[in-house]
Formats: C-alpha cells, structure tokens, sequence
C-alpha cells in the first residue's frame, strides 16, 4: 500500500469550516504513539533531511525569547527536504520577494533569488509537499506560482490551514478563494497522520490554528522533529519561554503545552533532533555536525510515490 493510498480516505476535496482554535481539547501527544504511528506505512524509510535557506530576517533575540537580550540574532526563512532512495517529499515552501518583504517591515533584509530558485525547483519534483503552518513564509511558494496548477495536486493541506487561508490569512498575497482551495489535496486529522514511511505530521495548534509538527525516522534510525514555529529559536524551548513580538496572536496556553514536551523531549532524547524553523544558529550546528544536509538535491525524478 503506498501512502496516497493508505491518505486518499482522509482528503477532502472541498471545503468545511474547523473548529476554532479555542474550541479544541487540551494539547497532549506521545512519542511513543508518533513512533508507532511511523510504521505504519511499510517500506524504505527517508535517508537524509536537507534543509536550505533563503532568507533571513534580523531580529533581536528578545522578539523570539521572552526575556531575553535584545541581541542582534538571524530568523531564516527555510524549507526541508526529505530525502528517500527514489525522491522527496518537501516540508514546507518558501516565498517570493514581495512576500519576503512584508516581513521585513519597511526594512530590506537579505533574500537569496538562486536559494529561492532551489526551493522552487525542488518543490516542483516533490512527489508530496506540506507545509508546518499557513504563514507566508512557509505556504507561499505553493499559492504564489505559476506552477500552482502543478503543485497543487500534490500539496496536502489541512483544513485548518485552508480556513485560515481563505478567511483570515496573514497577508493578502497567500489569501486562497474556495475555488483555489479545491485544487489542494485537503485533509484532516485527529492528532497523528503517517503521511509515508517514517514521516507522520503531529496536530500542534497553537502558534496558528492549522500548525502542525513533521516526526521524520531515517532507515539509520535517526529522529527528527520539524517544529514550524512552536518555537522561533531552540532556547524557547529549553528556557521555556514564548515569543514575546507584538505582531504574533497565538494561543500561548496550547504553545507552552509544546514547549514544555519538546524541552522534556531534549532532554530524555538525545537521538532525537528537534528543529525549529528559523534557528539559525541551530540549523549551522547541525549541517556542521552532518545532521541535516546544507543543500536540496535537485535531480530530475519521476512522478510517482515513494515506493513503500
């Protein structure tokens, strides 16, 4: 069974309002249920996880640390790439420059165009792609393209995400219209989805109500967890500390909910790589140690699943 087939009962194609953010259970997942819930799709698990950047924003580390200095410090704008033997699936999407801007705030701040060009050209030999939460930085790459009739067949949102997208989206480059949305593989799930072998996406609302965590085992045995944005830096979650930026509304009861299990996580874990989006110190850690890889491979590759 692939994993189209194993996802295809959970797509909706159409769309249905969720619940509201605030409507929903308290937070509570399992690593041992997530790892259980990774095999349950057969067959050769991811080699390797790259990640690229494109971007940066310059921000003092107090925005993203409450209490911290205000510290010179580098948000990246990133995407993932998982790789398998015979293709990959992307985690999240990247922007374009007019988007990049809108972060910036008035302030021109780095954007690579051949990193950005990576990104686009990896996305479009993906052979699934999601996206950690619906903000700019992280779902534009897949609405904001001419490629869009492409990718979006193999884009899985859920439909929280898309909700946000149509009725209050962060920017109005990425809003969708429901005739948009009904290009888009749209999903929902309780609290774990095995998307292929060895990835399952995590329900985690809070930062936006359609966030959602990537667990990722490699064939080696090695773990990682792909945060979005729980956290904006790894010392959020070590120091159990939130954002402190004015122009974020989270639901900071369910946000501290996942602090407090991913600082647990570091500490009882040690095979376990948890990643937070914009770390780029971390990021520079790991590609140093060889944990994630500093580059997208971007060799043509077929259409098809994963086989599995």
């Amino acid at each position: 069974m692939t994993a189209l087939l194993l996802a295809a009962a959970l797509f909706h194609m159409g769309y249905a309002p969720a619940r509201a953010q605030n409507d929903l259970p308290e937070w509570r997942v399992s690593l041992s249920e997530i790892r259980a819930t990774a095999a349950l799709i057969p067959g050769r698990r991811p080699l390797r996880v790259n990640i690229l950047k494109f971007a940066e924003s310059r921000r003092t580390k107090n925005f993203s640390i409450k209490g911290a200095p205000a510290d010179p410090s580098v948000q990246a704008r990133t995407a993932f790439q998982v790789m398998y033997a015979d293709g990959h699936i992307m985690v999240d999407a990247g922007m374009d420059q007019q988007v990049h801007r809108f972060f910036g705030r008035g302030v021109e701040e780095p954007y690579n165009m051949e990193a950005a060009g990576q990104v686009e050209r990896a996305l479009t030999t993906a052979k699934l792609i999601v996206v950690t939460h619906e903000h700019g930085d992280h779902v534009a790459g897949v609405i904001r393209t001419s490629r869009v009739r492409e990718l979006a067949p193999r884009t899985i949102l859920t439909r929280s995400q898309v909700q946000t997208l149509l009725t209050t989206p962060q920017m109005p480059e990425i809003k969708l219209t429901e005739e948009m949305a009904a290009r888009y593989l749209v999903m929902d799930y309780d609290r774990y989805f095995p998307l292929a072998a060895g990835v399952v996406l995590i329900k985690a609302p809070g930062h936006t109500p359609g966030s959602q965590m990537v667990y990722i085992v490699l064939e080696s045995g090695r773990e990682y967890l792909l945060i979005g944005d729980a956290a904006w830096h790894m010392d959020g979650v070590r120091l159990l500390k939130g954002k402190d930026a004015p122009w974020i509304t989270e639901d900071q009861s369910a946000v501290m909910s996942q602090l407090k299990w991913l600082n647990e996580l570091a500490r009882s874990e040690p095979r376990l790589f948890i990643v937070a989006s914009h770390d780029d110190e971390e990021h520079a850690e790991l590609i140093k140690k060889g944990m994630l890889g500093g580059r997208f491979e971007l060799r043509r590759l077929t259409s098809r699943l994963p086989k599995t």
